[in-house]
């Protein structure tokens, strides 16, 4: 059979850069082997990735989103599964095991208790370092191994990442079954060209993933976008391709057997009651100082298309941001490789159509973040194959240089997070500080930082029966419903504003909160009035809370 367009071009051309002359290790006067180097540093990697994801996960409480799958896992519990229906249910079924498997720890080894916020953010945090693997998976086979070793570094690293990851949202499940599709489906495309039967349980199970992939999210664009990619790339694959029956029902039945709560008409109408905006309580986005509407009907006329751009140019480590200076020549160089269409068409269909969506969040940036890493990871192993070339330096130059330059990004990368933690969000690189405060530019970054320890400040200091007003209420209910105030209650400052009269009230302000029902009124509170207490995150201000009324 033929070999297939595209799948034979997978290294880069010409003399390849001796990575066999940089000295790896000696261990009693003998060499170890590349492969054995390899895994080592992939093991490593993969090790300090899931380090830094689940390291203090309950630093800070429980954001809004994050509620809402507390509130799910409570429902699952109870045999009732259309609570918070407008995301599928692979995610909160990994969370409720994770949580029934920590009530179970916590009863068994009550010295080392699992907090809730850890136990649910924990698959989240898993499935962020299960991506390094995967990655590395999927650049072996599409760019050779010394770029899947530096993606996969790249990825443990990165500190946008981790932030994303340590968040009990559904964009990591969405990018790790995507990948793992991506890495079968290719993985199918090799064997293939050798053995068109034995490719077939491998697209079965690549079409599985992207089921797996739509129970995490409901993304099925991203299926589109990779079906795109291959017709790009294969526009002949003859016997080498999926037998559409087994590819889409083994698609099917993933997805329905991980999110089988679909097949509920309650769950339909909940959709749409979600879609036509009838859980909506707030309108806005605050962005650089300035609210925007985020209504989907309004796009591209909502939140400042340049929103994703400008946050991997000022939040991206610069030595990732350097890498993938070179590494976007070579997508233009070899742009009609397999590997490099990839990449072309991830950062088109990721960043273009994201670009114009009026809502714009941080976490939907993940898979960009990833792609970002690929495109760098290539950049890096290109130039520094090009060192190792020069033929007008001497061959110790070319590898110091090369170890070097090497070594700079590889301590940067890790730099990140090291400076960054535990509020990996707050992170900026030089250009952004130079602009900015942290989470000025995107409030969104304080995740609901501080509203756990308000309400535990306001429990021990409120009158009776006062009222909490916030725009994190289902946060504060939660947290307030763990202490012994039964006495106090909850409101939204968006829907309900503040009351006034004889009971005391304690208001808790977040810029990332700011609305346009609520904006005069905080901006009230911060001129005429002084906070009763400030909550910070690292050094950045997080929640004031302003008490009106009492004593």
């Amino acid at each position: 059979m033929p070999p297939v367009t595209g799948v034979e071009s997978t290294v880069f051309p010409g003399p390849a850069p001796d990575l066999s002359a940089w000295p790896i290790a000696n261990t009693g006067g003998l060499a170890v082997s590349q492969a054995r180097a390899r895994a080592f540093a992939l093991a490593v990697a993969l090790v300090l990735g899931l380090a830094f994801r689940t390291a203090g996960l309950s630093t800070y409480g429980f954001s809004e989103d994050e509620i809402n799958k507390v509130h799910a896992i409570q429902q699952y519990r109870a045999g009732h599964f259309v609570e918070n229906a407008e995301h599928p249910m692979l995610m909160k079924l990994a969370m409720w095991g994770s949580v029934a498997a920590a009530d179970r720890w916590n009863r068994h080894v009550p010295f080392d208790h699992v907090s809730l916020e850890t136990a649910v953010r924990l698959p989240n945090a898993i499935a962020g370092a299960a991506i390094t693997l995967v990655l590395f998976g999927v650049a072996d086979l599409l760019f050779g191994g010394a770029v899947a070793l530096v993606a996969s570094l790249f990825w443990a690293f990165d500190v946008n990442a981790i932030a994303i990851n340590r968040l009990g949202k559904e964009d990591t499940f969405l990018l790790l079954f995507f990948l793992l599709a991506v890495w079968l489906y290719e993985r199918a495309k090799r064997q293939g060209m050798v053995d068109a039967g034995g490719a077939r349980r491998w697209y079965a199970a690549s079409g599985a993933s992207f089921g797996l992939m739509m129970a995490s999210k409901y993304m099925p664009h991203y299926l589109g976008m990779y079906a795109l990619f291959n017709t790009l790339t294969d526009k002949n694959p003859g016997a080498n391709k999926p037998n559409p029956l087994r590819y889409y029902g083994a698609m099917a039945a993933a997805f329905l057997a991980a999110n089988v709560a679909v097949l509920s008409p309650d769950t339909w109408r909940y959709c749409i009651s979600y879609v036509q905006g009838g859980m909506l309580a707030h309108h806005g986005y605050l962005y650089a100082g300035q609210l925007y509407i985020t209504n989907i009907p309004v796009s591209p006329l909502g939140v400042p298309a340049g929103y994703y751009l400008r946050l991997l140019a000022t939040k991206v480590p610069l030595v990732v941001l350097a890498s993938a200076v070179p590494g976007l020549i070579e997508i233009v160089r070899r742009r009609h490789e397999r590997g490099f269409v990839l990449l072309r068409v991830l950062l088109v269909f990721l960043l273009v159509p994201y670009s114009l969506m009026a809502a714009k969040f941080i976490r939907y940036s993940l898979p960009m973040l990833a792609t970002l890493d690929l495109v760098a990871a290539v950049g890096l192993v290109a130039g520094i194959g090009w060192l190792l070339r020069k033929s007008w330096l001497s061959p110790v130059t070319r590898v110091a240089v090369a170890t070097l330059a090497l070594a700079i990004s590889i301590l940067g990368l890790v730099a990140a997070p090291l400076l960054a933690a535990p509020y990996y969000s707050l992170f900026q690189n030089g250009i952004g500080a130079g602009r900015a405060a942290p989470a000025a530019t995107f409030p969104e970054e304080t995740y609901d930082f501080g509203v756990r320890e308000a309400v535990g400040a306001i429990v021990k200091a409120a009158g009776p029966s006062a009222v909490i007003v916030t725009d994190a209420p289902a946060v504060a209910a939660h947290y307030l419903n763990g202490s012994s105030r039964s006495d106090l209650s909850v409101r939204s400052l968006s829907a309900d504003g503040i009351p006034y009269g004889p009971r005391e009230v304690w208001v808790i302000v977040q810029s990332e909160h700011t609305t346009f029902e609520n904006q005069l009124v905080v901006w009230h509170l911060r001129q005429h009035a002084s906070p009763w207490r400030e909550f910070h995150a690292g050094d950045v201000l997080a929640a004031q809370v302003f008490r009106i009324g009492g004593r």
